[in-house]
């Protein structure tokens, strides 16, 4: 068993209210769990946030298709907000 983690580090401008950054972050938290299936947290809050998402499989190449295709659909509409991503995988016998 593979677990896929893709952690996208986001960052949403000051001039937006505390309430304007949750609904922004919850916002694009729903959008993947509803087009992908997988498991979204915000693992860190505040100005900065870590958008974590979580996919299993058998295999691989299969989950580094879908976390590209979560970071895809992530970037086209709030590329204004990410600071940085990567991916990580860990094997589990």
């Amino acid at each position: 068993m593979v677990i896929g983690v893709l952690s996208i580090e986001v960052t949403v401008p000051c001039r937006e209210t505390i309430k304007e950054r949750r609904n922004r972050i919850r916002s694009i938290k729903e959008s993947v769990r509803k087009k992908f299936n997988v498991g979204v947290s915000e693992v860190e809050q505040g100005v900065r946030s870590v958008i974590a998402v979580v996919a299993v499989s058998n295999e691989t190449n299969y989950l580094n298709s879908v976390l590209s295709n979560v970071f895809n659909h992530v970037e086209k509409s709030n590329s204004d907000i990410i600071i940085s991503y990567k991916t990580d995988f860990f094997m589990h016998e």
